[in-house]
């Protein structure tokens, strides 16, 4: 995994089931959930939601994002 993503459980209130969470470099990106079954997965993605506070530039190659998509999907799926 590239250290600058974090995947996160997360229990939000808003959710029957645990979230997960996909972070870039301290930043928030999306939230993975469950709620529909694992086969209707959904993810909701944060442009302004909780900023880390520093600039960020939110730019990598789409196969670390693919990789760390993936991640966070079987992470929740076996959750």
């Amino acid at each position: 995994m590239n250290l600058d993503f974090q995947i996160d459980f997360f229990s939000d209130v808003k959710y029957e089931d645990i979230t997960i969470e996909i972070s870039f470099k301290g930043q928030l990106l999306c939230q993975f959930n469950k709620d529909n079954g694992i086969d209707n997965i959904e993810v909701e993605f944060f442009h302004d939601m909780r900023l880390s506070g520093q600039n960020v530039r939110l730019q990598f190659t789409l196969n670390e994002f693919m990789n760390i998509l993936n991640e966070a999907r079987q992470d929740l799926i076996n959750s």
